[in-house]
């Protein structure tokens, strides 16, 4: 079960840590293809009004998703220290 979570608590930080970047650095996606700066969105060239929707509220939605997972993992963490024997989780010997 220790692995487990262990797993799980590096995957979250790896996954949430690709997608913040991403979305903090989209601008970067059109220099890399120069192709994509040719149209616009709500009447504004896409190279400044998408790095700025996903660098504003891309990383909102994103954080408030994390936050609710990291609230579920610490809770999973919170029942398997309860669920250990008392021995195990006294640190006095």
């Amino acid at each position: 079960m220790k692995e487990k979570l262990y797993k799980k608590e590096i995957t979250l930080t790896i996954v949430f840590s690709v997608l913040l970047l991403l979305a903090g650095h989209s601008a970067s996606i059109f220099i890399l293809f120069p192709g994509l700066q040719t149209g616009t969105l709500w009447g504004f060239p896409t190279q400044y009004i998408v790095p700025i929707l996903l660098g504003w509220f891309g990383i909102a939605i994103i954080c408030l998703i994390m936050t609710l997972m990291c609230n579920k993992f610490d809770d999973e963490m919170e029942e398997f220290v309860a669920s250990l024997p008392e021995s195990e989780t006294d640190n006095t010997h």
